[in-house]
């Protein structure tokens, strides 16, 4: 079991909004963001994968209606709260909710405990106690589906409802068929409340709601006990039976079966974390988080930058998943590793489709991809009701490197669980095409004798359209250096040969790839200082003050004309050698690692983690450690002032990367091998990971 077990918050100390993102509970299907029920909110629930055409965003997350929520009226008065206290137990998995409610005629104290459970994918449920402290008269409650839930657009402005309700009826209870707008996907929402009097209550339905009601009298001391339960499912007979189950169980029992898995799930864990409460209150709650967002019954694992907890990115998924999430799920869940890859095998056609569209061979991974594998990358936003103004958006196309980002995220898959199945299926596929992207994207460039990448993004996105960008160039080299390699050894293998021959793979294609790979333009000084990118040396210098976070430290005219200027977003050249660390002798490291953080305003949470596992790797504890905290309070210490707009996926995800790869400077091999380079301080800590089907023990 973790040794913090709950963590309580109130509003007095953070936004509502702020409280909702760090209480969201999930089951990897349905996530309910952490809301008071007996508050509006413009937040339903969000279905992975669940995703609808939309102006502008192409494809995002759908916020589906709200049904959960437990609506109180006193003598036809709404009931406000006068103070909320929200306590998440993450070793059990639920949430707790402690308020004052009032009207004018009276005051009622009111709790209640809330999961989505683990086991009925569905189901969220929610029982509260009400108790009269002065309040006298008609109460009523409100079992609402609140069919109103919008997504946020641009300008802000504009909202954009992104379903239709097909279908309501109210029998046994209210049942919702609701389809997304473009009509790709089709949900039932079953909604079950057991009210005062008994299950169900009366019915009614508005333009904007469909739901139950009841009412009793009450007066001081008066007690209540009410139950809700939403069920959300893509196939209408599922919906029906975990409603069945869950009118039959009851709120306690079911409660015990999630409570018991979720404990079941900390103790494979085996974590444990001491010596500094700070960062391992946020170790703890970022590790709850990532494992939370997993469906252990889904066939692949789609993780949006920012989880299923909010609608920044619009559910989009980025590079944070393969480089800075899936070493995490590698090590303590390797079929969510697994199943991360599988939504990359999913889209592997759209990748070449999306190749072919802008001109080139192979396969080419989308910027931002949402289910169907395509660019998701909106190319401007508007910044007006009018759409005079607008913000032109170049990532979309020419932030290449996430390609290269998923074949080193199959690499490091197979080579940690020597997965031939998957090898066999998808994952040789996938190192042969994204290989034939890179040798159609690079330009022979006569005059230097070599091969060049020119106008591209790279992971430090001050700088737009530059060319042989360091980051995308070392691994599109490392890329084309895995297909070959991957490519002789199945020559030898039967099977993985006749992969090959589908792929018309010859010995000369082969070769391609390995002239290229030797003959990418990598821009490097003799001294073994790297040039982020051509050019970047010869702009005007600047360096950022020690321990600065964010633009709010750059001076004006820099931060007016960041790309004039040696200021870089995030790790670019230090993330890329990081991830590549075998390849560059130490004195390599430390000399870049020391220019560029420097440079580097740590404007996205993406940087600290990068930093931090390299400054670990090099032995550099108290440095190391402190950017690790700091990566590791992204989200509950607000850090970035956003945590409102969903959970940092990639900042807890590349905390443990820093932690597993760069402090322990984990291997795989014969067995698992680690050897600490750095301290973290006064912290201790042991966990256990899983290395081809065994459990290793790893104290720190």
């Amino acid at each position: 079991m973790p040794c913090v077990r709950k963590f309580t918050f109130t509003e007095d100390r953070m936004s509502r909004e702020v409280i909702a993102t760090l209480t969201t509970l999930s089951n990897g299907f349905v996530s309910i963001r952490g809301d008071p029920e007996f508050a509006e909110s413009k937040h339903g629930a969000l279905v992975s994968g669940v995703y609808s055409s939309t102006p502008v965003f192409y494809r995002e997350l759908v916020n589906l209606p709200r049904a959960h929520a437990l609506y109180l009226e006193l003598e036809g008065a709404p009931m406000v709260p006068e103070g909320v206290k929200y306590t998440l137990d993450i070793g059990g998995g639920f949430l707790e909710i402690n308020a004052t409610l009032s009207s004018p005629a009276g005051r009622v104290h009111y709790s209640s405990r809330r999961f989505v459970h683990r086991v009925l994918k569905g189901l969220v449920g929610i029982r509260a106690s009400i108790r009269s402290l002065d309040a006298s008269g008609r109460l009523c409650v409100k079992a609402p589906v609140e069919l109103d839930t919008t997504n946020p657009s641009v300008p802000p402005e504009v909202s954009v409802k992104l379903y239709r309700v097909v279908s309501a009826e109210c029998r046994d209870f209210p049942t919702l068929d609701v389809e997304t707008a473009d009509g790709r996907y089709r949900l039932r929402i079953v909604s079950l409340a057991k009210l005062p009097g008994g299950i169900g209550g009366g019915f009614y339905a508005t333009s904007k709601h469909v739901g139950q009601a009841a009412c009793v009298d009450v007066s001081p001391g008066t007690s209540l006990l009410v139950e809700r339960y939403a069920v959300f499912s893509l196939e209408p007979e599922d919906a029906l039976r975990q409603a069945r189950e869950a009118a039959s169980k009851g709120f306690e029992p079911l409660l015990e079966e999630h409570r018991e898995l979720w404990e079941r799930e900390w103790r494979e864990l085996g974590l444990s974390v001491e010596g500094d409460e700070d960062f391992a209150n946020a170790l703890l709650l970022n590790t709850f988080h990532l494992l939370q967002v997993y469906n252990d019954e889904s066939e692949v694992f789609i993780l949006p930058a920012r989880g299923l907890h909010g609608y920044q990115y619009r559910g989009h998924v980025f590079w944070d998943a393969d480089i800075y999430a899936l070493p995490f799920y590698l090590l303590f869940k390797p079929e969510a590793a697994r199943k991360m890859l599988e939504y990359r095998c999913k889209n592997l056609d759209a990748a070449v489709e999306n190749a072919r569209r802008n001109g080139y061979e192979g396969a080419q991974y989308p910027w931002e991809s949402a289910d169907d594998g395509f660019e998701a990358t909106p190319r401007e936003i508007p910044l007006d009701l009018a759409g005079q103004r607008k913000l032109r958006i170049l990532t979309g196309e020419l932030e290449h490197h996430i390609t290269a980002d998923v074949a080193y995220a199959v690499d490091l898959y197979y080579r940690f669980t020597q997965d031939r199945e998957f090898l066999e299926r998808c994952g040789l596929r996938i190192l042969v095409l994204t290989a034939r992207f890179w040798v159609s994207r690079a330009q022979w460039d006569p005059a230097r004798g070599r091969y060049v990448i020119r106008n591209v993004i790279g992971p430090d996105e001050y700088h737009v359209g530059v060319d042989n960008n360091f980051y995308t160039n070392v691994m599109a080299k490392h890329n084309l250096e895995l297909a070959a390699q991957y490519a002789r050894e199945a020559l030898a293998d039967a099977a993985l040969k006749e992969r090959l021959s589908e792929l018309h793979v010859t010995q000369e294609e082969i070769s391609r790839w390995v002239e290229v790979s030797s003959k990418l333009e990598i821009p490097c000084k003799s001294d073994g200082l790297c040039e982020q990118f051509e050019g970047f040396f010869k702009l005007k210098d600047f360096a950022i003050e020690p321990g600065a976070l964010g633009e709010k430290n750059l001076p004006q005219e820099v931060l007016a004309s960041v790309q004039e200027y040696q200021v870089i977003k995030q790790a670019d050249v230090v993330a890329a050698m990081f991830l590549l660390r075998d390849k560059f002798p130490r004195e390599v490291l430390v000399k870049n690692y020391d220019y560029y953080i420097r440079r580097t305003t740590h404007a996205s949470s993406l940087s600290l983690p990068m930093y931090a596992a390299l400054a670990l790797y090099l032995g550099r504890s108290e440095e190391g450690y402190s950017m690790l905290k700091q990566a590791a309070l992204a989200d509950i210490a607000d850090v970035y002032g956003n945590t409102c707009d969903g959970f940092h996926v990639g900042s807890a995800g590349g905390v443990w990367t820093a932690i597993l790869f760069g402090l322990l400077r984990i291997q795989p091999g014969e067995s698992l091998s680690y050897e600490r380079s750095a301290s973290l301080g006064k912290v201790s800590m042991s966990f256990d990971v899983t290395y081809r089907g065994a459990k290793v023990r790893v104290s720190i």
